[in-house]
């Protein structure tokens, strides 16, 4: 499994859609200007509280932990990755697929 490109979303409540090489797509991440995520403010201390929060829930732990793909795995790792930016946490995420379906 492979993320080939991101879209935004053309749902009102969303921000992207992801576009896996299967066919399938994802719409995820609020559209909430107030808040962003850590590619909009980058302050670890509101990714680490979203991290807590969201990994804190039993069924977005199991989703994020089997990279099963989701709208709480894409929000996690896209938009709250480790990186500031779009392009590297897409690559970063790949990379975790990879690692998985090659066993």
């Amino acid at each position: 499994m492979k993320i080939i490109y991101i879209t935004k979303s053309n749902k009102k409540d969303k921000r992207f859609k992801v576009h896996l090489d299967n066919g399938d797509t994802y719409d995820f991440g609020l559209k909430n200007p107030k808040y962003g995520t850590y590619l909009d403010h980058k302050d670890k201390t509101k990714r680490f509280n979203y991290w807590a929060r969201h990994y804190g829930n039993e069924k977005e732990k199991q989703l994020i932990d089997k990279l099963e793909p989701s709208n709480s795995l894409f929000s996690a790792y896209l938009l709250w990755g480790k990186y500031t930016n779009l392009e590297d946490n897409i690559k970063w995420l790949n990379k975790k697929f990879n690692k998985v379906h090659a066993l």
